[in-house]
């Protein structure tokens, strides 16, 4: 399950899929039971995303107690999925509770990375950073580096990999996303979008480099999306996705309350479970 507490965001991302940021941010109270419940569920893996998640002042808590055993004893596989800002004292609360973390690069070319993430002239430069203090201090948790692709950063995408050097600083896996015409990447649909055979292509160079350096690469389609994604909303709601985009499904814990939540119902268990660990597998 992807937990999206919060739609703020100090980024101003055109391609963004997450909730908008003016969207009032899920309370403590309500983000600590949503984590007691998926651990009590049986919830094998949950990434935590947003907006930008280390904006929210409880998160430590938040990934202390969603990474606690589940009730067959075995602990959550916590992912953060961040744009990378956040001050590293910050980090330090949070990284001892997590099994992978999520950065984003969109492009080994500096101006097509800022057109796609705005707000914040050093992006690039922080993540980079990040990247490399997980690597040498935190290597208990795993990476996952994301691009996606779009009009803007045809070029530079399959040469993210070049921003590192040091081999010991790459990912465990290097994920490339087609841009979902969700949210604001609807908004910017029309100037954004690429079909599906130009991101095929892009794809292909990916494969390219990826198998150069080593670093296993997936790929996110929207074509094969639907059933995969299991959301729960700032507001609480539950969210799907399928061919026609985001569906709500009511409140998380109304539907708790009514009884819990059958999976095969709302998602594709086998899709959901292969698109988790695909991405983020065992150590």
């Amino acid at each position: 399950m992807d937990l999206r507490p919060i739609g703020r965001c100090n980024l101003t991302c055109p391609f963004c899929f997450g909730p908008r940021h003016e969207v009032p941010s899920m309370g403590a109270a309500d983000a600590l039971r949503i984590a007691e419940a998926l651990r009590e569920g049986g919830v094998q893996g949950s990434v935590i995303s947003g907006g930008e998640p280390t904006l929210l002042p409880y998160l430590a808590d938040l990934t202390e107690t969603l990474s606690g055993p589940r009730a067959e004893g075995l602990p959550i596989r916590v992912v953060l999925s961040t744009n990378g800002l956040a001050p590293l004292k910050r980090m330090e609360r949070v990284l001892p509770h997590l099994s992978w973390i999520a950065l984003p690069l969109e492009s080994a070319d500096a101006k097509e990375h800022r057109e796609l993430r705005t707000g914040v002239a050093r992006h690039r430069e922080k993540v980079l950073d990040l990247l490399r203090e997980v690597r040498k201090n935190h290597r208990q948790v795993q990476v996952k580096l994301g691009t996606v692709v779009t009009r803007r950063n045809v070029s530079g995408a399959p040469r993210v990999l070049d921003l590192i050097d040091e081999d010991s600083s790459l990912p465990e896996v290097w994920k490339v996303y087609q841009m979902s015409e969700t949210n604001y990447g609807a908004d910017n649909a029309d100037r954004l979008s690429l079909g599906d055979d130009e991101f095929e292509d892009v794809v292909a160079r990916c494969e390219s480099a990826a198998e150069e350096r080593g670093v296993a690469l997936r790929v996110y389609r929207n074509a094969t999306r639907t059933g995969s994604y299991f959301f729960v909303d700032p507001d609480g709601e539950v969210v799907v996705i399928d061919e026609k985009g985001e569906r709500r499904l009511g409140n998380f814990f109304d539907r708790l309350a009514d009884g819990g939540f059958r999976a095969a119902e709302l998602i594709e268990p086998a899709k959901n479970i292969d698109n988790f660990l695909g991405t983020y597998p065992d150590a």
